[in-house]
């Protein structure tokens, strides 16, 4: 990734980070600052629903209304690895699909704030795409990570 195209995807993020008053539409600015620049398939930011006890998805990137359904099934499994992301919170990269079709591989970033020396888990960035994540191209996923974290967290309920 050029540097030009890091520089817009932090610049696009944190706007949208900062200056949009709305959950959902601050997400999704962020996910099509990321999506275009990095060549990605489809993407979704998974958080933890307003009850506690099931997922939801607030922002798309490259999926119609179908692919979303199937996406929204397909996370109530606990094996998804979108739902492992909650429990184990580690970045995972280029890894191939549980099924077939689609993009070749997928990428999932969890998106976690730190309070009082714990981590919580707020939800995930999840990524479809054709070619791995660069290297260098990692740590900029992870800041974007980080700013829809941010986003969340902001958003919460006192």
């Amino acid at each position: 990734m050029s540097d030009a195209a890091a520089r817009e995807i932090l610049l696009a993020g944190g706007r949208a980070v900062a200056h949009v008053d709305d959950l959902q539409a601050s997400l999704q600015g962020l996910i099509d600052a990321i999506a275009a620049p990095l060549g990605i398939a489809s993407a979704a930011i998974v958080i933890a629903d307003r009850s506690g006890a099931g997922l939801e998805i607030v922002a798309t990137f490259g999926l119609d209304d179908a692919a979303a359904a199937g996406l929204d099934e397909a996370i109530r499994r606990p094996t998804h690895p979108i739902n492992r992301t909650f429990a184990e919170p580690v970045p995972t990269f280029d890894v191939q699909p549980m099924n077939p079709g689609g993009p070749a591989l997928r990428s999932h970033l969890p998106l976690f704030v730190t309070r009082g020396g714990t981590d919580s888990v707020l939800g995930v960035l999840a990524l479809a795409h054709d070619h791995p994540i660069e290297p260098e191209t990692q740590p900029i996923l992870e800041a974007a990570a980080d700013l829809a974290a941010a986003t969340i967290e902001r958003h919460r309920p006192a």
